[in-house]
């Protein structure tokens, strides 16, 4: 067979501007498996996974104001210490609890939350649905994006990319906010916990399925004019790296089945086409759990919107499955003026409330802070950090180890010089992927064992002279060269990716982390070969940190050898040598080294914070730190050494 000509990794880059079709499953049992994998990458691409602990809201309810048949306050409360959540509640008069609640994100109307027309009421308003559910008999909860209204800490903007590697955006902040404001619902004595609803359009749609999904206490949802798959948002606060890898809106709003969903679309924006494309497939998605009469959809002839029509079937069906009066028709209403409904209308915080960038501090530093009281102290206590962390690890690279027999052999090519060798391509089944190597088998007896040798510029930097594959070829081992993904002879054959579409990382993993993946593919690859009983991995340069990360995910390594490349601990060393969002957040190199475990780890060439840092001496057994270079002679030791 020979090698494909092409790798859809490099020809196809996803955006969120392209058509993406909603994958269809077999069975119940294959879409739950889906589930709760994608539920994880939520939390995981929202720097959520593992879940940050629920700090006190200390929550402020005042400004009340009574209008016929509802009451609005004014709220603010800390959805973790140092950051608030802000908005305005509005209750039912003359109604006995227990009360249905709903949670109301708002869009990016540039009023937002407060966002109204009052010469038309057929127009959006936030506040007339608040109003016209608190009516119905609901208590209803808008709050602000974050840099909306009375949200004043940060800006709604991007977060400076390298917060990204701590898993710190909008994503995190606005997801966060959403959970918190659910917490503070049903904190709310008159709250019934079994009848939450929640609903936005637009930028709030994308907060509604997002919260829906990973969230089984909303237990009705209606995402307005944004569930599509041929758009999926274009603000930072609906794109977070890693969000939307192998998937679309469509399904991420299908995780709330069986709970009711409700898809409102209009015919002039990109849910145009709901009720012949994405409503049947939310369906197909539902139906395998029994649920297909759960969701259900409409279309009106209308612009991008949440205008009166979308918020009459929106009380109807939330009046069908919450219990609540909807009307037949939407009755007229009278919004409070914008800063009669403000938290702070003067626009200054509470006092020892900061603002900007010593936000996003101190929110590094409480997640900091967790890590280090989960961090293990002695080998013994790796198997429950890999429980508590394990999974977030896994999909913040991004990577999937294949299964045993999961590797297929594409190609191989006899070659005589420099030295006798089989050029391979093989990939992971059912993928387009194409992975690059040579294997060199040792003359006369062999040891049983194999090294997978990786460079950033793939397999021909080992053939330059009397090198560590020279070395391991005399001590009886099967070696392999890797071109791994955009290096070497991979590079040379698919060229480069180019990833000039917006939220590049919010589709498509990372050159890192393909990287890594195609360690992981090259190490399982090496096992299924015939005599081969331990697989080592030896790094050096920035492929020294695809080895590590890869034996981390990877527990049949016998051996690592990762070459840190001087990394000094700054973040622009990182963002240079190992972008990969959200890495820093879990621990980094510290973290893959024990995860790595049972495999020997040596782990060298650090400088400045990083080498004073580098102390691990409940784990020598396991694992040694070098802040020097180690030479090959050291390598090949390493690796070749009995335990």
């Amino acid at each position: 067979m020979e090698i494909p000509f092409r790798d859809e990794r490099v020809t196809t880059v996803r955006h969120g501007e392209m058509h993406l079709p909603t994958h269809s499953y077999a069975s119940r049992q294959q879409w739950e498996e889906r589930v709760r994998w994608l539920r994880e990458q939520i939390l995981s691409s929202a720097g959520l996974l593992p879940l940050p602990p629920k700090t006190p809201l200390r929550a402020r309810i005042f400004g009340r104001i009574e209008r016929e048949g509802y009451s609005v306050e004014k709220v603010y409360f800390e959805s973790f210490p140092g950051f608030l959540v802000t908005g305005n509640l509005y209750r039912p008069l003359g109604r006995k609890p227990p009360l249905a609640a709903v949670l109301c994100p708002h869009g990016h109307h540039p009023e937002g939350r407060l966002g109204n027309d009052p010469s038309d009421n057929s127009k959006d308003s936030m506040p007339g649905s608040c109003i016209n559910m608190a009516r119905q008999g609901y208590i209803a909860f808008s709050y602000d994006m974050v840099g909306y209204n009375d949200s004043l800490q940060l800006t709604h903007q991007r977060i400076a990319q390298e917060w990204e590697l701590w898993g710190i955006h909008m994503v995190r902040l606005q997801l966060w906010n959403s959970i918190r404001s659910l917490d503070f619902l049903l904190s709310l004595k008159e709250v019934d916990k079994g009848r939450i609803g929640c609903t936005g359009a637009s930028g709030g749609g994308t907060q509604t399925f997002l919260l829906t999904a990973v969230d089984p206490r909303v237990t009705a949802s209606a995402p307005v004019c944004m569930v599509s798959a041929h758009y999926q948002g274009g603000c930072f606060c609906e794109n977070a790296p890693g969000l939307r890898l192998d998937t679309n809106n469509v399904e991420i709003a299908a995780l709330g089945a069986p709970r009711p969903l409700i898809l409102v679309s209009a015919t002039g924006d990109w849910t145009k086409n709901t009720m012949e494309e994405e409503y049947p497939a939310a369906r197909a998605l539902y139906a395998l759990l029994g649920a297909e009469t759960r969701v259900s959809a409409v279309r009106y002839d209308a612009g991008h919107n949440y205008n009166r029509a979308s918020r009459e079937a929106v009380y109807a069906y939330f009046g069908k499955w919450l219990g609540g009066e909807a009307p037949s028709s939407e009755p007229p209403f009278t919004v409070e003026p914008a800063e009669a409904l403000r938290v702070f209308p003067d626009g200054n915080l509470p006092a020892g409330y900061a603002r900007g960038d010593a936000v996003l501090e101190s929110l590094r530093q409480q997640d900091a802070e967790l890590l280090r009281a989960r961090f293990p102290r002695s080998v013994q206590g790796i198997p429950a950090f890999r429980r508590w962390i394990g999974s977030a690890w896994m999909h913040t690279l991004a990577v999937e180890p294949p299964s045993s027999g999961g590797v297929e052999l594409l190609h191989e090519q006899s070659v005589s010089e420099p030295l006798p060798h089989r050029h391979v391509a093989f990939r992971r089944r059912n993928t387009a992927e194409v992975v690059l190597g040579a294997l060199f088998q040792p003359e006369g007896r062999r040891s049983g064992r194999a090294v997978l040798l990786v460079h950033p510029e793939g397999g021909a930097h080992w053939l330059r002279g009397e090198t560590l594959l020279h070395r391991l070829l005399s001590a009886g081992h099967t070696v392999m060269t890797l071109d791994a993904f955009g290096t070497g002879e991979h590079l040379r054959r698919y060229g480069k990716r180019e990833m000039k579409v917006n939220f590049a990382e919010t589709f498509n993993r990372t050159d890192a982390q393909w990287q890594v993946q195609d360690v992981l593919t090259a190490l399982a690859f090496l096992r299924s070969m015939r005599g081969v009983r331990r697989v080592a991995v030896i790094g050096v340069e920035r492929a020294g940190w695809w080895a590590l990360l890869a034996a981390s995910c990877d527990r049949r390594v016998d051996a690592v050898v990762a070459d840190l490349n001087g990394c000094d601990g700054t973040n622009a060393f990182y963002m240079r040598n190992v972008w990969i969002p959200g890495i820093r957040r879990l621990g980094d190199w510290m973290t893959a080294a024990l995860l790595a475990y049972p495999a020997r780890v040596l782990v060298h060439h650090l400088s400045g914070e990083e080498a004073r840092r580098a102390v691990l001496s409940p784990f020598a057994s396991v694992v040694s730190v070098v802040p020097s270079p180690v030479s090959e002679v050291e390598a090949l030791h390493w690796v070749t050494r009995s335990r």
